[in-house]
C-alpha cells in the first residue's frame, strides 16, 4: 500500500508568512460581524432592521429563501380577513406572534391597537407583558372569559362607526387564536364577529384567526369569510383543499414552521422568524 506524504513548504515557516495577531483579530471580529448578521435575519427585530424605512402598516409573516422579509401591508380592504392553517403543533400561534411583534415595530400605539382572543392566554403573556408591547395591547382574553363577548362587541359599533363616517382612529388587529373555540362564545357574540371577519376590513379592523387544517371542513361557516388563506404544514391534502381558494394547490408541502401563501401569480413559501431582537440570541 503506498503512503500520502505532506510536504511543508519552508516559505510557510518563515517570518511573517502567517497572518499577525491583529490581522488574525480582525478576522475574528469579520466572522462574528457575518454570523451576527445571519443571527439577526432569523428574528423579527432584525428582518424589520433589514428594510428600514419599512413600509407604513406593514406586517412582517417571515423570512422567504432568498433571504429577503416577506410583508403583508394593511390599508387594502380586499385584503379581507386571514386564515392561518396548519396542523396541530407546526407554528399556527407563532405566525400570530410574528405578526403582532412586526407590527408593533412600524405603528405608533395612536394608529393601532391589538385584541386577542386564545384558549391560552399564558402564551401570550410575552406580548401582553412586555413593556414596550403592552401600550398597543387593548386586552388578552379567553374565550371562555365574559369580557369577550362585550369586546366583540364593542368592536362590532365601531366598525359600524366608521362606516358611518362618525368615528375615527387607530387600525384594530383583532387576532383570534384557536378559531375553534369560537362557537363557545354566546350566539350573539358569534353573530358579531362573522360580520366583523366578512366587514370589518372596510373600517381598519382586520380579522387574523388560526386553524387546526383538521378541523377546516367541519367549520366551513368560519372558514368561507377568510379571504387570505395562509397555509402552512398539512399533512392530508383533503385538508389542504378545505383550505385553499384555489384549484392550483401548493407544490411542495410545507415544513412545520414554514407557511405558503398566494400571491396572486404562484405561491411564495417562507419561514417563521424568532420572536425578538439580535441580543435576546447567543453568538
Amino acid at each position: 500500500m503506498g503512503m500520502t506524504q505532506l510536504f511543508v513548504s519552508p516559505a510557510k515557516t518563515l517570518p511573517g508568512a502567517f497572518p499577525g495577531l491583529s490581522s488574525r483579530r480582525r478576522s475574528q471580529v469579520t466572522l462574528l460581524t457575518r454570523k451576527r448578521k445571519m443571527l439577526d435575519t432569523l428574528t423579527v427585530g432584525g428582518l424589520m432592521e433589514s428594510i428600514k424605512p419599512a413600509p407604513k402598516r406593514s406586517i412582517l409573516l417571515g423570512k422567504c429563501v432568498d433571504g429577503l422579509p416577506f410583508l403583508l401591508e394593511l390599508g387594502d380592504p380586499e385584503l379581507g380577513a386571514i386564515l392561518i392553517a396548519c396542523d396541530s403543533g407546526c407554528g399556527k400561534t407563532h405566525q400570530l406572534q410574528v405578526m403582532v411583534d412586526s407590527a408593533v415595530r412600524t405603528h405608533a400605539p395612536h394608529d393601532l391597537q391589538v385584541t386577542i382572543l386564545t384558549l391560552n392566554p399564558d402564551e401570550w403573556s410575552g406580548v401582553s407583558q412586555n413593556p414596550k408591547q403592552k401600550k398597543f395591547i387593548q386586552g388578552c382574553f379567553a374565550w371562555y372569559d365574559a369580557r369577550s363577548a362585550g369586546m366583540i362587541e364593542s368592536l362590532t359599533e365601531l366598525a359600524e362607526a366608521r362606516r358611518e363616517g362618525e368615528r375615527q382612529g387607530a387600525d384594530i388587529l383583532l387576532i383570534l387564536d384557536d378559531l375553534a373555540a369560537i362557537e363557545d362564545l354566546p350566539m350573539e357574540a358569534q353573530v358579531n364577529l362573522r360580520w366583523l371577519m366578512e366587514y370589518g376590513p372596510q373600517s381598519a379592523i382586520w380579522v387574523v384567526g388560526a386553524l387546526d387544517a383538521r378541523q377546516a371542513s367541519t367549520m366551513r361557516y368560519w372558514v368561507d369569510p377568510f379571504r387570505t388563506r395562509i397555509i402552512g404544514h398539512v399533512v392530508s391534502k383533503q385538508n389542504v383543499e378545505s383550505l385553499v381558494l384555489r384549484s392550483d394547490l401548493p407544490k411542495h408541502s410545507a415544513e412545520p414552521g414554514e407557511f405558503q401563501v398566494w400571491t396572486g401569480e404562484s405561491w411564495l413559501a417562507y419561514r417563521l422568524p424568532l420572536l425578538g431582537d439580535l441580543r435576546t440570541l447567543e453568538v
